[in-house]
């Protein structure tokens, strides 16, 4: 998920109101029993750092909307909470073609949709045409659906050629996905939120922006300006957890999710605020911490002709003191980011040339420029807090401080994150030169991270690097383990010379939890599943 994330608008929701492999079974979600008890009645409620902006995960991968449509969705695969592979889900097993060019899935029997409908072929392909014509639309989001960015489907772009070549009904169980051309991490893939199948009469009758109807634990219960409600699904095929009831409740303050812990009126919340450790830690408050699963970084955007120069990129690069943002506005633990891809892969550069922090080197890189003291409007997120960016007004003060002091001429630009901030900083006829963004990992893959940001033409960057994009989709579509790591230091290493960006931070994020809460399912993603949760005495 942007991840850099995208949105539709608060205001467009409220009026709506790997490959290589066969696997037959193991590690299955199992199914319910005949004789399993009655469903739960526990309520929960969740604190968020913002509302949904839709309730469709596949038109958006905002954090928010994943979550909440990971109860309601499920895909054909799902991904282990542990390791991130992929394990069955609606599809009991799969068998990938020699040419690694299919996959054929087999559904899991006697499963049906919230509505009554049945799973089967038609009801997956249905999906997938949905998600295709999305990634075609010339709508401003299609380009950051996941389904885009997956199969770098929808881009006229000769460099970056759709992998998507289908989806067949073989018969009424069996589906197969065919490709024009490998893409290693295709399951990987599958098993994001956004890859959830939805009811065919809900996509006919175009609901899944604000009423998902899916096949998952929990069904769609209502929604308003800051709160969408689930209520348990009895017919579940699969076990039900403790819970009954599940209220998504969006908090944008920090603070004020703290007190609604405190005080008994959440049960959990995201994004636990730098000031709010220590008093958690002396109430004897759990704290549960994510793996550093996100980048932050300054979008250049290289539309502008001046900022085509790199010795100007290369100056606010050398302007900023990531250390001092990593320690002073993130939590402990978050890394100091110089490339895109997180750690966890192993697959750093090793001749990296991000500049890091140097005052004088920088006033000296602006002085053999074309830079002459032009005003940079510098576009930022307020009322927020992401997996990337907890605090961005401050980080943005941070910034916008060290590149002043060195010779930039700054126009800040502040936009609430529920005007939509991130279309505004995606949209090809902006004009702003710099952006405050990130990026938050959806599945266990680099590509997960490359691909969206640096694999196609880049609205954000202003990029049209056809190399760069060409060498990202072959990374992608490699099947050798050592030589595919290799591929994506060598990339590390490039990206980090030609600079379209300025990496921040890999930072860690944290939930906060009450002595309700016996077990909470966290992941680095964020995409909790709630029948997971296990109460006390429950």
């Amino acid at each position: 998920m942007r991840t850099s994330e995208f949105q539709f608008g608060r205001r467009g929701f409220l009026a709506a109101a790997g490959l290589g492999m066969v696997l037959t079974g193991c590690g299955a979600t199992t199914p319910r029993s005949q004789d399993s008890p009655a469903a739960p009645d526990a309520s929960f409620v969740f604190a968020q750092a913002a509302s949904p902006a839709t309730l469709d995960p596949s038109i958006s991968n905002s954090v928010e909307t994943s979550r909440i449509a990971a109860q309601v969705l499920e895909g054909l695969v799902r991904a282990d909470s542990s390791t991130g592979e992929p394990l069955p889900g609606l599809a009991e097993s799969w068998e990938v073609d020699g040419d690694k060019r299919s996959v054929t899935f087999t559904l899991r029997r006697g499963i049906s949709f919230h509505d009554g409908a049945a799973l089967d072929a038609e009801a997956v392909r249905a999906n997938f045409d949905k998600w295709r014509e999305q990634a075609e639309s010339d709508a401003p989001w299609a380009p950051r659906t996941s389904f885009a960015t997956v199969f770098r489907h929808g881009n006229t772009d000769p460099s970056t050629p759709s992998s998507y070549g289908g989806c067949e009904v073989v018969d009424e169980r069996t589906v197969k996905i065919v490709l024009r051309h490998p893409y290693r991490p295709l399951l990987h893939a599958l098993t994001q939120p956004s890859f959830g199948l939805a009811s065919p009469d809900s996509i006919a009758a175009d609901a899944s922006r604000s009423h998902p109807v899916g096949t998952g634990p929990f069904r769609f219960d209502s929604a308003d300006a800051t709160t969408v409600r689930l209520s348990v699904n009895p017919d579940y095929w699969a076990q039900l957890g403790h819970l009954g009831s599940v209220e998504f409740r969006s908090v944008p303050d920090s603070k004020v999710r703290y007190a609604a812990l405190v005080s008994g009126q959440v049960d959990a919340y995201d994004q636990v605020g730098l000031d709010d450790f220590a008093p958690l830690a002396r109430s004897g408050t759990q704290v549960l911490f994510r793996d550093p699963y996100s980048v932050s970084y300054v979008g250049i955007n290289q539309r502008l002709p001046l900022l085509q120069d790199v010795m100007i990129r290369r100056a606010i690069a050398a302007a900023i003191d990531r250390g001092a943002i990593a320690r002073e506005l993130f939590p402990n633990g978050t890394n100091v980011a110089d490339q895109f891809i997180p750690a966890r892969f192993n697959v750093d550069g090793d001749d990296l040339q991000v500049p890091g922090f140097n005052p004088q080197r920088a006033r000296d890189l602006l002085a053999d420029s074309k830079y002459n003291g032009e005003r940079l409007s510098f576009y930022y997120p307020r009322n927020t807090s992401r997996l990337y960016l907890q605090k961005p007004e401050q980080v943005f003060a941070m910034i916008s401080s060290q590149l002043t002091r060195v010779g930039f001429t700054v126009d800040p630009v502040a936009v609430n994150w529920d005007d939509d901030y991130v279309q505004k900083v995606t949209d090809p006829e902006s004009r702003h030169a710099l952006s405050l963004m990130g990026w938050s990992g959806g599945f266990r893959d680099p590509d997960n991270f490359l691909g969206p940001l640096l694999g196609s033409p880049n609205a954000e960057f202003g990029i049209r690097d056809t190399g760069l994009f060409t060498a990202v989709n072959r990374a992608a579509a490699m099947s050798d383990d050592a030589a595919r790591a290799n591929t994506y230091r060598a990339l590390n290493n490039r990206i980090s010379q030609m600079l379209p960006a300025i990496p921040l931070a890999h930072p860690v994020s944290a939930v906060a939890v009450n002595n309700r809460v016996e077990t909470f399912p966290l992941t680095s993603t964020g995409h909790e599943l709630f029948n997971d949760l296990t109460l006390r005495g429950s």
